[in-house]
This record gives structure tokens, sequence and C-alpha cells, in this order.
């Protein structure tokens, strides 16, 4: 009974390491688990596995696209601007090439960054429905409501900041918001 109990746990573990989670908050990243200075941040909305917890600390596995020129930020998709996460530019990463792209200008890569314990959900569908709560409902207040659809990925970003000041959505949201829009533009693909 206790190999089947020891079974079970080992088992449920492992699944759960392989399981993509999501925040809905920027999450800061460190090289190694007892660093204190911030490394990167991973941007809301971005599919990550956590790989191993140690204390109040746990790794994570995240892969995107990353110019080789500029291997400091990792994207979305291999041709467009949505950022995954960032890295300090002196950041010494362990970039694990994943292939080639073959239509975009940048490669697949994977990371693996320790970040501070925090309440991940497997539901992005309710992450994106509160962003998209918060849109709805703060961003149609002065004028007509945009579709996230009418502006292409990359113009977003500029759009959301030059009125962000004016709606209430707090600041530690704001990178929610720009994300739904972004993945939800009329240009966006999902690699």
């Amino acid at each position: 009974m206790k190999k089947c109990v020891l079974m079970a746990l080992i088992l449920g573990g492992v699944l759960q390491a392989q399981s993509l989670l999501y925040s809905p908050e920027v999450l800061s990243l460190y090289l190694h688990q007892e660093d204190d200075k911030v490394a990167g941040r991973l941007l809301p909305t971005n599919a990550f596995n956590v790989l191993k917890t140690q204390g109040a600390r746990v790794l994570l596995r995240i892969e995107g696209y990353s110019n080789p020129k500029a291997p400091f930020a990792l994207y979305a998709n291999d041709h467009q601007r949505v950022l995954v996460a960032v890295f300090a530019k002196n950041t010494p990463l362990k970039i694990m090439h994943l292939g080639s792209s073959k239509e975009g200008k940048w490669d697949r890569v994977r990371v693996e960054m320790w970040t501070d314990k925090a309440k991940f959900s497997p539901d992005l569908q309710a992450i994106l429905a509160r962003a998209q709560e918060l849109f709805s409902n703060n961003c149609g207040t002065c004028h007509t409501l945009h579709k996230p659809r009418e502006f292409r990925a990359n113009a977003w970003p500029a759009i959301f900041r030059s009125m962000q000041e004016r709606t209430a959505i707090a600041k530690k949201d704001r990178w929610l918001v720009i994300q739904y829009l972004q993945k939800n533009a009329k240009d966006f693909k999902i690699p």
C-alpha cells in the first residue's frame, strides 16, 4: 500500500512538473535559487513548466523565440515583438536552442529561470477573460471600445500606454491587458 501511495505521489509530481501553467502577473526571474538580483521578467499569459520547488522559489522552463543578435528577449512567435520574457543585457543566460525558424527571423529556444512561488494557474482562458473584462470595463469610457483585432500586435503596446493613465487599470495589471490585446490582434499567429 505504501509503495502505491509513493508511486502515485511521484507520478503526480512528474505530471504536475510537465503541465503548462500561467501567471496573471509579471514574474521576477532569477538565475539561481538563492539570488536576490532580478535577472529578468516573465510577462503574464505566457506558458511555463515548473521543474522543481526549493524553499520559496520554483524553477521554471520557459520557451519562446529569440533573435540571435539580441538574445535578451523571448517572443511568442518568430516574427512579431509579442514578448514572453525579457532579461537584463549582462545576464549570463543559458539558452538552449530548440531549432531554427522555418519562416520567421528568430530561433526557437528554452531557458530555465527561478521565480518566487506564486499562485500559478493551468487555466489560461480564465486569465484572458479577466484581462478582457479589465479592457472592456476601462477602455471604452472615453471613446468607443476598440476591438482587439482592430490593430496589429506590434501596435497595441503603444496604443494602450498612450491611454493607460486615464483608466482605473492597476499598474500590476497593465501587462496583462497588453498581452491580451496583442494575442488577440488581427495579425497575431500562434506558432
